[in-house]
């Protein structure tokens, strides 16, 4: 069946190259259409989608953008058109897949307008920035899109850039070829976790999995975070189960593994079950130890590996992290369970390890309990996060609420 493919480039600089990789996909029997996002140079192609419709998306023209005179304002105002005119694609049925290729400003723009694509439409963005920016995070962001080093910069076709322009097409008429995933009819259930709790989510991942729940787990690195509440947002979730909360430590504290302010938040406001536990609360994230900043220089630091050293906080900083969750956990309005292993909080946080802490420890629990409203069940239990009983206890909470779900499913069917 004959795809539809949306090709975006700026085609006053990219046109000869984003052509050659139309060429390629409708070779392969595919409908490619190009839009140029450009501004100001003269296109060197004829696009299917003209930049003057993109401004006319974002309810201006390309002459009042120029005007303006400022260029950061012009590609602001061109990337909402992009983006509302991608969206009106998809939703008329004439995008199942998107790639593009750009600099800086093209790989901006682009990525920008693939985030509001749903997850598992297909997005592959062909950039010189990815090699400049290690992973290219900033520009994937929390969604699914491919992003692929254009190695040389993309300036002509040459034996070099041919060869990376025809990968990414054949790459994307892949995706676009991909068979439909079967969506399995299954309670879904979210759960977060990082290395230092994966004893632990593994069992629970493994038991629920058993008891015929889909389980979707989410790396508590900071993108993971974001990516777990709109994930939480935008799908069936039934209960989320946190093992990875180092990410708010990491926002209060300056650490790299922030997912920002809204963390542990869409559950809450959803309405859904949420089973909190005080996993990884114990420590802060940094890359290579050049990344931790002086303050933090003297610190308890575990250096992992060479892209990954660790701070443990002290108790002071442990208040403000049982302060931030209490605040955020009592504003839920659906079910919340907290469970607490008062033997730790992470793998490093057990008794002759580095971040071996029960002082610190206590004192975030006391905190954490003297904040929560009293309808909030607390359940203090003597093991360590990774032990066994303390997957048991996690279990046996969706266990207990799994009734009142088949309740209320029957009740509105």
């Amino acid at each position: 069946m004959k795809k539809i493919i949306v090709c975006i480039a700026t085609l006053d600089t990219k046109g000869q190259e984003i052509k050659f990789i139309k060429d390629i996909i409708e070779r392969r029997g595919h409908k490619a259409l190009i839009v140029d996002n450009g501004i100001l140079g003269k296109p060197t192609i004829h696009p299917d989608i003209t930049r003057e419709e993109v401004a006319a998306s974002a309810g201006t023209t390309l002459d009042e953008i120029k005007a303006i005179g400022d260029e950061s304002k012009a590609v602001e105002i061109m990337t909402m058109g992009l983006c509302n005119l991608v969206k009106n694609l998809y939703h008329s049925g004439r995008l199942d897949g998107m790639i593009s290729i750009g600099g800086g400003m093209g790989t901006s723009m682009a990525t920008t307008a693939m985030k509001e694509l749903p997850l598992g439409v297909p997005k592959l963005m062909v950039s010189t920035k990815v090699a400049q920016s290690g992973t290219g995070k900033e520009y994937m962001g929390t969604k699914d899109i491919t992003m692929v080093s254009s190695v040389a910069d993309i300036a002509g076709l040459n034996r070099l850039t041919k060869k990376i322009a025809t990968n990414a097409a054949g790459a994307i008429v892949g995706m676009v070829e991909s068979p439909k995933v079967e969506i399995v009819d299954k309670p879904l259930i979210v759960i977060s976790m990082n290395g230092t709790t994966t004893k632990c989510g593994s069992k629970v991942m493994s038991m629920l999995e058993e008891e015929n729940y889909e389980v979707v787990v989410f790396h508590s690195i900071g993108v993971g975070g974001k990516a777990l509440e709109e994930f939480i947002k935008n799908e069936p979730v039934k209960a989320v189960i946190e093992l990875g909360l180092n990410e708010i430590g990491n926002e209060l504290f300056g650490g790299m593994a922030s997912a920002g302010p809204a963390r542990l938040e869409a559950a809450g406001e959803k309405g859904i079950l949420q089973i909190i536990t005080p996993a990884s609360v114990d420590f802060i994230n940094f890359l290579a130890p050049d990344t931790v900043p002086p303050r933090y220089k003297n610190r308890n630091l575990i250096f992992h590996n060479p892209q990954a050293t660790t701070l443990r906080l002290s108790s002071d900083e442990m208040i403000l992290v049982a302060e931030v969750m209490a605040e955020k956990l009592n504003r839920a309005i659906g079910p919340v369970r907290v469970l607490i292993p008062a033997h730790g909080f992470s793998s490093w946080d057990q008794r002759g390890k580095s971040f071996y802490d029960p002082e610190a420890d206590r004192v975030f629990i006391d905190s954490l309990k003297r904040r929560l409203r009293s309808s909030i069940m607390v359940s203090e239990i003597e093991v360590h996060i990774n032990d066994n009983q303390f997957a048991d206890a996690i279990v046996e909470e969706i266990r207990k609420n799994a009734l009142e779900w088949e309740r209320r499913e029957l009740k509105s069917s």
